[in-house]
């Protein structure tokens, strides 16, 4: 069966960067559910995976602007120190994760933490890297109608 929309995808991955080093896999842990066309990983990784086939392997990479965009240096900024909350570890190069209004959540590294001002850096930690990805398709199978209408797979269906 192919990956197409409408398609749970079972899938393993690696994601490196442009110097080899690996930023994100599935080894050791389990493979990814998404439902195909459900905006659920990258636009660019889903019209990239479409067409495969259940058991095929395949490696390409994505350009940086159709992954996590080029790095914007005015998204570097100073805030007040008062706007962290006491216990959150503020140290050079943690990653905190800001929640939007919409409770969707985004990675934010701070770069530098002075008396009153902390300097954080709002780009994806990504940004501006193309991405090179080897994936194996694990299974793929229909979606029922409660994943449809959810936009997500579930390990249980409701019929």
């Amino acid at each position: 069966m192919r990956v197409k929309w409408g398609r749970v995808v079972l899938l393993d991955y690696m994601v490196r960067v442009r110097s080899g080093q690996v930023v994100e896999t599935s080894a050791g842990k389990s493979p990814i559910e998404y439902l195909h066309g459900a905006g659920q990983i990258l636009p660019a990784l889903e019209r990239a995976l479409e067409g495969l086939r259940e058991g095929e392997q395949a490696a390409f990479s994505i350009a940086a602007e159709d992954a996590y965009g080029e790095r914007k240096e005015d998204n570097v900024v100073s805030l007040p120190r008062a706007l962290f909350p006491g216990e959150v570890k503020l140290a050079k190069g943690v990653c905190l994760y800001a929640r939007a209004s919409g409770g969707q959540s985004y990675p934010i590294t701070v770069k530098e933490v002075k008396q009153d001002v902390v300097v954080i850096d709002l780009n994806h930690p990504l940004a501006g890297e193309r991405l090179f990805f080897e994936v194996n398709i694990r299974g793929v199978r229909p979606a029922g109608n409660q994943e449809i209408f959810v936009g997500k797979a579930s390990e249980v269906e409701v019929v």
